[in-house]
């Protein structure tokens, strides 16, 4: 069984990883989902950064900032 702390470890860089692969949808007819999907990988990260410890596991940026929707 894994502790939280390696969870939302595992959890940031998968969530990161599809941000990348998702930079490049818009919100533009045909691309909805996938831009839905950016909405919601961003907010994700955005709530995991609330954690005290995020900033030790690479989200010490501002998210919005780096994946403008």
């Amino acid at each position: 069984m894994k502790s939280a702390e390696d969870v939302l470890k595992k959890l940031i860089g998968i969530l990161l990883l599809y941000l990348e692969e998702l930079s490049g949808y818009k919100d533009v007819e045909g691309q909805q989902f996938e831009y839905g999907e950016r909405l919601a990988y961003t907010e994700c990260l955005e709530c995991i950064q609330l954690w005290k410890r995020a900033k030790k596991y690479g989200l010490d940026f501002d998210i919005e900032k780096k994946y403008p929707l």
